[in-house]
Parts: C-alpha cells; sequence; structure tokens
C-alpha cells in the first residue's frame, strides 16, 4: 500500500459522519467464530460499542497514527499478517523509530492508537515491559525542541478589554462575550460549552438556554448545568456563576446575551443570530478568532492553536490562577502540590461547586 492509497483511507475515514473506529481493510473484525456463538446481532451491538469507546478528536487523531504506523510497515517490509496483531518486537521498533525526532509523548500517542486498533479489530495486545522501557527511552532522547514553552496565562484583564472592544448589542459579540467570561469565571473548557459545528449541535453535549438556572444568590449568581463534561462524560457536573463587581461579569454578559439574541430553551445556549436572522452556534473557532483579533491590538499575540493545545493552555491557565490566588493567600506551597495531576480536576470541581469562588473572583 501506497502513501498517497494509506492517506486516502484514513482522510475518508475522517470524513465520514458518523463515528468510525480507526480500523483498516484488512483488520479482523469480530465474528461469532471470535467467541461463543451469538447472534450477529449481540455482535454488532458490541462492535458498536466499542467504537464509541472514543471521542470523535481522539479517532482523528488515532486514524492519522494508524496510518504512519502501516506506512512504516510498508517501508520496513513488514507483512500484513505480521502488523495485526502486532508482536512486542515490532511495536518496540516503531515506538523507536522517531527516537531523537519527537517528545515522549507523540512515541505514547502513537503506540496508544496502534492498541486502540487492536481493541477495536479484536486483536491480541502484545505490549509489556520492553515496550514500556522503549518509549522511557524515547522520552529521555527527546530534542529540547520537542517541548513547546510555557504560553502566559490567561488573566482577568484580557475579559475586560474585549468588553471594551466587543459590540454588546451585536448578537455575535455578545454570544462571545457572554462565553468568554463564563469560561473563565466558571472554570469551564470551551469543549463543554461550544459546539463544534455552526449549523448543528450534539443533543446532551453542550448546554442550552434552559441549563442556566435561576439565580440562587442575593447578588445574582447562577449556576450553569453542563450535560456533558471532559471528566465526567455523560454524567456532566455544575459550573456556578457567580456576580462580578468588575466589567467582566458573567451574570451580566449572559443575560445581554439571552436579550440580544431570544434564544429558544431547547437551542445551544451560546448560539446568535447571523445577518440573515438565522440561528446558528457560536464555535470555539470564531470565539477565538475574534477574541485574538482584538488582542493582538493591545500586545497580546498567540500562536493559533489546535484543539489539543487549547485544552492543555486552558487547563494550565487554570493552574496558575489558582496558584496566583493561593500565593496572595500564603499558602502557595501546598496548593501547588494539590494543582498537580489528579488533583487538579478535584481542585476544579471543588471551584465550581462552592461560593468560595465568589471570593476567588475578588482576589483575581
Amino acid at each position: 500500500m501506497s502513501l498517497r492509497a494509506t492517506r486516502a483511507i484514513v482522510d475518508r475515514a475522517i470524513k465520514r459522519r458518523h463515528r468510525r473506529a480507526p480500523t483498516m481493510p484488512y483488520a479482523p473484525l469480530p465474528g461469532p467464530s471470535d467467541g461463543p456463538r451469538l447472534s450477529q446481532s449481540a455482535h454488532g451491538k458490541m462492535q458498536r460499542a466499542i467504537q464509541h469507546a472514543w471521542a470523535d478528536s481522539m479517532l482523528r487523531k488515532y486514524g492519522n497514527s494508524v496510518a504512519r504506523y502501516i506506512l512504516f510497515c510498508e517501508n520496513e517490509g513488514i507483512e500484513k499478517d505480521k502488523r495485526l496483531p502486532a508482536s512486542e518486537f515490532l511495536l518496540c521498533v516503531f515506538a523507536a523509530s522517531r527516537v531523537g525526532e519527537v517528545a515522549g509523548v507523540t512515541a505514547r500517542g502513537a503506540i496508544a492508537a496502534v492498541k486502540a486498533w487492536h481493541i477495536v479489530s479484536g486483536a491480541p495486545w502484545h505490549g509489556g515491559l520492553r515496550l514500556r522501557y522503549t518509549l522511557r527511552g524515547v522520552e529521555n532522547l527527546a530534542p529540547t525542541d520537542s517541548k513547546q514553552p510555557e504560553r502566559p496565562p490567561f488573566m482577568a484583564t484580557m475579559l475586560d478589554i474585549l468588553e471594551e472592544e466587543l459590540d454588546q448589542n451585536d448578537p455575535k459579540d455578545a454570544a462571545v462575550f457572554a462565553s468568554a467570561c463564563c469560561a473563565f469565571w466558571g472554570q469551564i473548557r470551551l469543549g463543554e460549552i461550544l459546539s463544534t459545528a455552526q449549523g448543528s449541535f450534539k443533543k446532551g453535549r453542550i448546554p442550552t438556554a434552559s441549563d442556566v438556572k435561576k439565580p440562587s444568590t442575593r447578588a445574582g449568581s447562577r449556576r450553569l448545568k453542563l450535560p456533558w463534561t471532559k471528566t465526567k462524560g455523560a454524567r456532566g457536573d455544575e459550573a456556578m456563576l457567580c456576580r462580578q463587581n468588575g466589567r467582566s461579569d458573567p451574570i451580566r454578559a449572559v443575560e445581554n446575551h439571552l436579550s440580544i439574541n431570544d434564544i429558544p430553551r431547547d437551542m445551544p445556549l451560546f448560539s446568535y443570530q447571523n445577518k440573515r436572522g438565522d440561528l446558528v452556534c457560536l464555535t470555539r473557532k470564531k470565539l477565538l478568532d475574534r477574541c485574538n483579533e482584538i488582542w493582538a491590538r493591545h500586545g497580546f499575540r498567540r500562536e493559533r492553536d489546535t484543539p489539543s493545545e487549547l485544552e492543555e493552555r486552558q487547563s494550565s491557565c487554570w493552574q496558575v490562577s489558582v496558584l496566583t490566588w493561593s500565593k496572595r493567600w500564603g499558602d502557595g506551597n501546598q496548593t501547588r502540590s494539590r494543582c498537580t495531576g489528579a488533583a487538579l480536576t478535584y481542585s476544579r470541581h471543588y471551584m465550581r461547586n462552592t461560593l468560595i469562588c465568589r471570593w476567588v473572583s475578588i482576589i483575581l
């Protein structure tokens, strides 16, 4: 299989609207003969469930890595029946094929994609101790330029700039400002409140206008229901939107947005009326393009983020914000240890669901 043919297979799989696992034409799909003699319907449901175990964005990344693995096998003359299932030796050689060129996380991601391909295809996985040590070696030999420099943190003053530059009577600008304020003060990932497409949205994935609850405090703070989150999935979560004294008050921004765009209760919260009067979804790209356009004029120049880089930067900015707050309270070392790894998720959940957000917002 040539490089052009391999890329064509991956591109077709990515462009399909329905979710697809990163399988290739010669991958042995599970059938009734692979286990107990069950009906085709039972096996079909199992295959469907497995294919929905990964997010769409993850499948796109995995598809590219699987294509790279197949191209590697083609160049090395590996027979097709030796590629799936792959021996641990082959996996180690593939993992080390770009040693000294890429970061360790890149090699681990490629191996994770090949493993997902094995799982979907019903093939046994032979990765073990030797593969783990190979990946560790690739990480130790990663070039210095493979690591991106830390990005500056997102600050509340940047929201003040948006409030000053955006036209609050413009439907799109009102939606941009409201979503930016909610994401910052509510500590919400953009993927949890914004649709990936302008003309459609996944029901139960992003909040609708009905998910903004009534004021729960004398100051008018509200809870925002999140139908889906990165850490809890379909179980969802709630974010506390606390009233702010400054210009970037999320309550005032959301109320202005809802009054300008007149959004039905069952439509996405952050949608707006275009010039033709049609209601369209605000996407992450449109939000960032509009914000970066304004921030660039004030000296905040950033490179364009990919979705994965955006999520990573947003998490890092959240960590910096918590550390800033903790240092002002004189407890920076303790909070730093709490804001690493899985504990950062707990900190985000704690800050979302307690009124201590109100005190943090005043300090920041």
